[in-house]
């Protein structure tokens, strides 16, 4: 396991001594809950970001597009009996 030291300022510890006191949870507890939460939402921001990126070259290499006809069509399928598939070109 490592060890990892954080200055915290005078409100920041603070607030989390004080949830740290009424969840009865340790402040180690909540820190590294709050930073697993943090680097999990950035890590999806990152996937996405890049993903976007694929896209949008994919586009521009290929003209490739979807009508929002087709899209709305799709859409409006979902959480019925008849859900469909993603349209592909």
């Amino acid at each position: 396991r490592a060890m990892l030291g954080v200055r915290l300022d005078a409100e920041l510890e603070r607030r989390l001594a004080a949830l740290a006191k009424k969840t009865k949870r340790s402040k180690s507890y909540l820190a590294k809950e709050a930073l697993e939460r943090y680097i999990e939402q950035e890590e999806t921001r990152e996937y996405e970001r890049r993903e976007t990126l694929a896209r949008w070259e994919h586009y521009q290499e290929t003209g490739e597009t979807l009508s929002e006809k087709a899209i709305e069509a799709w859409l409006d399928t979902w959480g019925s009996e008849q859900e469909q598939p993603c349209p592909a070109k």
